[in-house]
C-alpha cells in the first residue's frame, strides 16, 4: 500500500468488525479516527466510486458521542463532511486539523 500511517495508529478504533461495503477488498483500507477532542474521521483508500479507480482517499468527519458511538457531522473549518482527496499527505492533512479542533 505504500501509506505510513504510524503517525494515526495510536488514535485508531476498530468500528469496522461488520464492515460489508467492500472497502477493505485488495489494497484497499477502511480506518477510524478518534481524537482525543471527540473529533475523528472515517478514511477509506481507493473507494469504490468514479474516478478512484487506482489512488486516493475519501475522508468522512465525524463527530464521537461516545467511545464507540459516532454521527456524521460538518466539522468547524470544513464546508463539507465527504473530503475526497488524491493522495495520502492530503488526507494526512484533514487528519491532523481535525486532531487539532
Amino acid at each position: 500500500m505504500g501509506v505510513d500511517c504510524m503517525d494515526f495508529d495510536q488514535y485508531e478504533v476498530d468500528l469496522n468488525a461488520k464492515c460489508v461495503c467492500g472497502c477493505m477488498d485488495g489494497n484497499r483500507f477502511h480506518k477510524i479516527y478518534r481524537f482525543p477532542n471527540m473529533r475523528g474521521a472515517s478514511v477509506a483508500s481507493n473507494p469504490k466510486i468514479l474516478g478512484f479507480s487506482e489512488v486516493g482517499y475519501r475522508v468522512l468527519t465525524i463527530s464521537f458521542l461516545s467511545e464507540t458511538e459516532y454521527q456524521v457531522e460538518n466539522l468547524p473549518g470544513f464546508d463539507k463532511q465527504i473530503l475526497d482527496c488524491e493522495d495520502w499527505e492530503e488526507a494526512e492533512g484533514i487528519l491532523r486539523r481535525i486532531m487539532a479542533l
